[in-house]
């Protein structure tokens, strides 16, 4: 016999939590007994799962049944489908996503990110600020006041300053807030 065929000669079911759940979704008529509700088997047809056979309140509710089973609780036993095992083109294809997406994640050491990248979609809009690649005007910090200054009295580059100011906060919840400050002041 199945599950289905022990459901529908009456049989109140005793499994786990997640195939309980399958079995109320497949057969909302049918009683599913799991471990917080053993204690609740009524007297009737009782069909457990065998690693639930040797419980206490299994045990206490056995000689009040009319009909007792204990069965293995397998895929073929409840009906599920089995997940069938990839083949060498999709197995392929995904360990090739995986390689790929391991290779970009150590590229991102931030070794490549620029020192300061500010972006602003228009004039009422709070910055997105990046110093080092890492965001500052996300939750959880806070940013808090950033300048930028850049200045050329020459021809040459070296004859030019660059002033940074960012002050922002680590974190928007604490108890008490602590600002942090990150500075570069480059004269000519």
């Amino acid at each position: 016999m199945r599950l289905v065929d022990y459901i529908q000669e009456g049989y109140n079911i005793v499994t786990s939590p997640y195939t309980g759940r399958k079995v109320k979704d497949a057969y909302p008529d049918v009683l599913v007994f799991t471990d917080m509700a053993l204690d609740a088997i009524p007297i009737g047809k009782l069909l457990v799962d065998r690693y639930y056979a040797n419980r206490p309140a299994v045990l206490n509710a056995k000689p009040l049944q009319n009909a007792y089973a204990i069965e293995r609780f397998t895929c073929e036993f409840t009906g599920y489908e089995i997940v069938v095992p990839m083949t060498e083109e999709p197995r392929r294809k995904v360990m090739q996503q995986i390689k790929k997406r391991i290779d970009e994640l150590a590229l991102d050491d931030r070794s490549n990110a620029n020192l300061l990248e500010i972006k602003l979609k228009d004039t009422d809009s709070v910055p997105e600020v990046y110093y080092k690649g890492e965001r500052l005007d996300e939750l959880p910090k806070a940013l808090a006041d950033i300048s930028y200054h850049y200045r050329t009295t020459g021809e040459w580059p070296d004859d030019s300053a660059n002033d940074i100011n960012i002050e922002y906060y680590s974190t928007s919840n604490d108890k008490y807030l602590d600002k942090k400050i990150i500075g570069h002041k480059r004269d000519m």
